[in-house]
């Protein structure tokens, strides 16, 4: 299939090196030239994946019409606070074709989810073709080869079986669900979660602290989750429970590692700046939109 992945931060960068080792012809849409540049060189991202290497038969492009054009797949990986902005100014330019949210956030200003944003901004969207993808997927791992599984959710069934299919390896094994909310809700919230667990190894407590807080955390999650319309059965899965705990205790985390250099005493704008990329759960934790430090403008797609 022809697939257009836009925004090359790091988890845009693997899953177009993910992709694009399944064969499918792809397109990697970076907004910075010098960016785009040497990632079409190199095959890496240095800034931000280094360990990756893009494929042959992965493109990169600064312009968004080539990205997209006849494509069958659109997998979106724009930081959840720059979504809407990005989908106003690319409106028109943005085909119907089967779209994948993988952004793990809420927005801050109003409170929505990824789906519901396309919905609102974009020309083209479809509900029937729309799909989540979330799951205990760290960018760094993925493109290592070290195998995981995660989940794709749609409301449309014969959505969710194609994108399966044509996104699975056998080093990426998705498992199909309909609740769009539940998962991603799941994938906002576990990083709200991760932040404190970061906190907590900041602070020097032990995995006494760390298991109480996932397990509670989860409790907490699953039944707000559920009070908004999610599945039980998701928070106690791969988009609940698998990436909570993936998140929560990797040192790859972005979130949880923000969380330890708050934990150890640094402010939120330090510990941001020393992470280096955008962490979701800093948004979703404050909800107001009253916060916008210089990280705000989302720099890593």
């Amino acid at each position: 299939m022809k697939i257009a992945v836009l925004g090359a931060g790091s988890w845009g960068t693997a899953l177009a090196i993910h992709a694009g080792g399944l064969g499918h012809e792809v397109t990697l849409w970076a907004r910075d030239s010098l960016h785009a540049n040497e990632l079409q060189v190199s095959r890496r991202n240095a800034r931000y994946l280094p360990d990756g290497v893009l494929p042959v038969n992965v493109t990169v492009t600064t312009v968004l019409e080539e990205a997209v054009n006849a494509v069958d797949v659109i997998l979106f990986a724009i930081p959840l606070q720059a979504m809407r902005e990005f989908v106003l100014l690319y409106a028109d330019d943005l085909p119907r074709a089967m779209w994948v949210g993988t952004s793990k956030g809420i927005e801050a200003a109003s409170g929505k989810f990824e789906h519901e944003i396309l919905g609102e901004a974009a020309v083209n969207f479809s509900a029937s073709e729309y799909a989540a993808l979330s799951g205990p997927t760290l960018a760094g791992e993925i493109v290592l080869g070290m195998p995981t599984s995660a989940v794709i959710a749609s409301k449309q069934e014969s959505t969710c079986k194609e994108l399966q299919n044509v996104l699975s390896s056998d080093r990426l094994r998705l498992y199909r669900s309909s609740d769009v909310i539940g998962v991603e809700f799941a994938g906002a919230m576990k990083n709200v979660i991760a932040l404190a667990a970061g906190m907590v190894d900041g602070m020097g407590y032990g995995a006494n602290t760390k298991g109480t807080l996932i397990t509670r955390g989860l409790a907490e999650l699953a039944r707000l989750g559920c009070a908004i319309g999610g599945e039980r059965k998701t928070f106690v899965g791969l988009s609940g429970m698998g990436d909570l705990a993936t998140t929560c205790m990797s040192p790859r985390s972005r979130n949880r590692q923000v969380g330890e250099f708050i934990g150890r005493g640094d402010t939120l704008d330090t510990a941001l700046h020393k992470t280096g990329q955008v962490a979701e759960g800093v948004w979703t934790a404050r909800g107001d939109g009253t916060w916008a430090p210089a990280q705000c403008e989302c720099s890593d797609y």
